[in-house]
């Protein structure tokens, strides 16, 4: 456990650390911002759905299977961030099971976050664009 001194003055983080962090904030922001733009997307895919609104196209069988097929990559990108989520969490359980090498493994556990949140990022863009293509066709041929 880190204990600041009664004084004010505590651990200062090195230039080289504080970068590690801005590139979690930046990765956190990104990643939090396109989850809420696919949220939306998903929101109105939903509304489309449920009352039926269609521009009235037949849909032929490609056009269903690229759907599925947007739908599975879609989930298998899920699949994708949960484990590397996951994986994410050695160095802060060191922190935890541990002792003498605590910011260490706190810096590391950041970088790494902060890395898989970048790739966050990307995996949840790609599925944004797989769901806008799939509430298109939903649009358009339901």
């Amino acid at each position: 456990m880190l204990t600041l001194p009664s004084s004010g003055a505590g651990y200062e983080f090195s230039a080289e650390e504080n970068k590690t962090f801005e590139r979690l904030v930046r990765n956190m922001s990104r990643s939090g911002l396109v989850v809420v733009i696919a949220s939306l997307i998903l929101l109105g895919y939903h509304f489309i759905d449920y009352f039926g609104v269609s521009l009235g196209k037949a849909a032929s069988p490609v056009i269903t299977y690229v759907d599925y097929a947007a739908w599975i990559l879609i989930s298998l990108i899920g699949v994708v961030i949960g484990v590397l989520l996951i994986r994410a969490t050695a160095a802060f359980r060191a922190l935890i099971r541990t002792e003498g090498d605590d910011l260490a493994h706190l810096m590391h556990g950041i970088t790494r976050l902060a890395d898989i949140l970048g790739l966050v990022f990307w995996a949840a863009a790609g599925a944004s664009i797989l769901l806008t293509v799939s509430f298109v066709l939903l649009l358009t041929y339901a």
